[in-house]
């Protein structure tokens, strides 16, 4: 969902996320380690888990978002996906 919100500089749109913990869908609490692993190694209808995470950093980017621990994720998900290939 997202909302106008007020800033110092003019309004800016606010973009908010919720969580079901008790959905089926949410995975619990992880180490970086199993992020890793499942985002490298799955895939579902809208594609892999690596793409999405590198759509993601790429077009928070582009929007001049710079999140150092999606970056760090997307390094080290195309370390494993490299590692996995002969």
């Amino acid at each position: 969902m997202h909302q106008d919100l007020a800033s110092d500089s003019g309004p800016i749109k606010g973009l908010a996320f919720v969580i079901n913990r008790k959905g089926t869908t949410y995975a619990g609490p992880l180490d970086e380690d199993e992020v890793v692993e499942r985002l490298a190694t799955s895939c579902g209808h809208w594609g892999s888990g690596a793409d999405y995470l590198y759509n993601t950093v790429k077009n928070l980017e582009q929007r001049g978002i710079h999140d150092s621990r999606l970056w760090r994720l997307q390094h080290l998900v195309a370390e494993r996906i490299a590692m996995s290939k002969p």
